[in-house]
């Protein structure tokens, strides 16, 4: 998240929004290994012993290799034994178990966590949820406590899926009185970030419990001045907000909205930005600053769009952002695409993560997402790091 500098202008705009149809863990679980979809202890072993060796000295045999016998599965009727191992060399140990002529066969220790898919009756047109396998994750913790700052055109106030978590935000549109959404733009990012979820309406967050912060920069129209938009940043970043939501760009860099990011992160805040829909690779702003996990968006077969911004030397992660189904004004739903459909996406991922450890720092929580995203295409080329993935960040955390 160390990023250049480039020029500077005094005008932000709203991240492109392409619309639908227009062109465009168990506490006692130990440490663990990880795959996309495979998760395994890595001290103990499975151990089956070659048919015949009924007289072979067993104990002899593991002390030999270097297990430990912890206990007989189903008291002895399974005939698999679970063997104990140093830590972090289950791999190494099943190899060597493998091997030895007494052995029939050995096997990793899978860890299975439940899954949790939400009541809510419109998840199902949500397909982002099924990709970072937000199902899995909700298996682990279903939600936070933190509070996610949407600094955009707004929140739809009285939207029956996002009224009840939404707390006190603020407005610096010129010629407007509250942070309540007159463009849409800001109610979608919402609903994606931290929907109310298990709710039996609508669509579910990723997040399903996080508050919501509206923070009105952005006028009816999807477009705003720096000067509002840091005012922003520091209004989130005094009044309780943990994640702060930027799905805006367009505009250069300034040393003033670096300087409201520095502040923002050193108060233990993380910031999330849109890498922008212009399809180059050329530095965009607030996404390109320090301090900022920028997000660039990906389709239904985790490769980036062809109208997302890339380049590893800046944008982070990804997420989808293809066809992302969400709130909108009015009460109502809709479809829309946009690297701001993954940004919020993310911001919600990392406050679910924060909700699995709340003890952990604003880097923590970053590094973690990171380094749990799955290793897609693109990576190193057009982004840092991979795909997010929920379930990884999640577990084990």
């Amino acid at each position: 998240m160390k990023k250049a500098i480039s020029m500077m202008t005094a005008i932000a705009a709203l991240a492109l929004v392409v619309p639908a149809g227009a062109s465009a863990t168990p506490a006692a679980v130990p440490a663990v290994t990880k795959t996309a979809d495979v998760t395994a202890a890595t001290d103990r072993i499975l151990v089956k012993f070659a048919p015949g060796k009924a007289a072979v000295d067993k104990e002899k045999v593991h002390a030999a290799l270097g297990g430990k016998v912890k206990r007989e599965l189903a008291q002895g009727k399974s005939g698999w034994t679970l063997v104990e191992v140093p830590a972090g060399q289950a791999e190494a140990y099943k190899a060597k178990y493998e091997k030895n002529p007494n052995i029939e066969k050995a096997e990793l220790d899978l860890v299975y966590t439940k899954t949790a898919l939400p009541n809510d009756p419109l998840i199902g047109q949500q397909w982002h949820h099924t990709n970072v396998k937000s199902s899995a994750a909700w298996g682990v913790v279903t939600g936070s406590t933190k509070t996610i700052a949407i600094i955009d055109t707004g929140i739809d106030l009285d939207h029956p899926d996002l009224a009840a978590k939404i707390v006190p935000g603020a407005t610096f549109v010129d010629r407007t009185t509250t942070a309540d959404d007159d463009e849409g733009h800001g109610t979608h990012c919402a609903g994606i970030a931290a929907g109310i979820g298990n709710n039996g309406v609508g669509i579910s967050g990723m997040d399903q419990t996080a508050k919501l912060m509206p923070v009105k920069v952005l006028n009816k129209r999807g477009s705003g001045y720096t000067s509002d938009i840091i005012e922003g940043v520091y209004f989130a970043a005094d009044n309780g907000a943990d994640v702060l939501s930027m799905s805006l760009g367009g505009g250069g860099a300034t040393s003033a909205f670096q300087d409201a990011i520095n502040y923002a992160h050193g108060k233990n805040k993380i910031v999330v930005a849109a890498a922008g829909n212009s399809g180059v690779s050329t530095l965009s702003y607030p996404a390109a600053y320090n301090n900022v996990l920028s997000v660039a968006a990906t389709d239904q077969n985790d490769v980036k769009t062809s109208w997302s911004n890339y380049g590893s030397s800046w944008v982070d992660v990804a997420a989808p952002g293809l066809s992302i189904y969400s709130t909108y004004n009015d009460g109502g739903y809709t479809t829309m695409s946009g690297t701001s459909m993954a940004t919020p996406l993310v911001a919600g991922l990392l406050s679910l993560t924060w909700g699995a450890n709340p003890g952990a720092t604003n880097a923590g929580v970053i590094n973690r997402v990171l380094t749990t995203a799955d290793n897609t295409a693109g990576v190193g080329s057009y982004y840092k790091y991979g795909r997010v993935n929920a379930y990884n960040a999640v577990f084990g955390f």
